[in-house]
Order: structure tokens, then C-alpha cells, then sequence
């Protein structure tokens, strides 16, 4: 999740993007991206999207961010994962042998539209991502 965190807070942190509570929204990213929150991912975006508005902004956000990430082609470079800007040491070490498939956070990227959309249907909430 930190790294799908990663590209979001990159198209968040635009200026186009006009949200109420934007600095805690990037602030909370920030937070899970430098890896102090790392046994847990709570998006805490129920509180902090102000209004219908907001959350399809959000959504729009991650609809550009998918669009971003299928641009990069089947995988994000070893290069790039590892100019990733993040405290955590273990977020650079995990991402510095293997490029990224972007099919697999494109899986969490749909989750959270279909999550802000109303439309996820789920209970397993392990997205059973393929990465080693």
C-alpha cells in the first residue's frame, strides 16, 4: 500500500486539486510512505473528504493515477522505485531488486475507486498482491 500511497500523493499534491482537508490528506500519506505506520493502512478518508464533491474528486485523482501508472507500461523500473522519496529503509530495500508489476497496484487502485464509489462487493480485503 505504501507505494500505490506513493502515486497517489503525487497527483494529490497538485494544485488542481482543491480539497478541504488536502494538507491532512497528504499529511496521512506522507506518514504511511515513510513507513511509521506499516502493520496497518487505515485511509481515514471518511472523515476527511468534506462531501459528496470530494470524493469524486478523490476518485477522479485515482482514475489519473491509474491512467499514470498504465502509461509506465507492465512494470515500474527498479530506477524509479528506488528514486521513491521515503524514510523507511525497509520500503527502499523491498523495492531495489525487482521492477514493480503495475497490473498489481492497479488491483489496489480499482479497490479504492470501487471503495469511494460504493460499489466493492468483497469481504477479503487481502488483495493477494504478486510481487517478491
Amino acid at each position: 500500500m505504501q507505494l500505490a500511497y506513493t502515486y497517489i500523493y503525487l497527483e494529490l499534491e497538485k494544485p488542481l486539486y482543491n480539497l478541504k482537508n488536502k494538507a491532512e490528506l497528504l499529511f496521512g500519506m506522507k506518514f504511511q510512505i515513510n513507513g511509521y505506520a506499516t502493520d496497518m493502512i487505515s485511509l481515514g478518508w471518511n472523515s476527511r473528504l468534506a462531501n459528496k464533491s470530494e470524493i469524486k474528486v478523490m476518485t477522479e485523482i485515482l482514475h489519473q493515477v491509474k491512467a499514470d501508472l498504465n502509461a509506465k507500461g507492465n512494470y515500474i523500473s527498479i530506477q524509479e522505485l528506488k528514486s521513491i522519496q521515503s524514510e523507511d529503509y525497509y520500503f527502499k530495500q523491498f523495492f531495489s531488486e525487482s521492477p514493480f508489476p503495475v497490473a498489481e497496484l492497479i488491483k489496489i487502485i480499482d479497490a479504492l475507486i470501487q471503495l469511494l464509489d460504493g460499489t466493492w462487493t468483497s469481504n477479503n480485503y487481502d488483495m493477494n498482491i504478486d510481487y517478491e
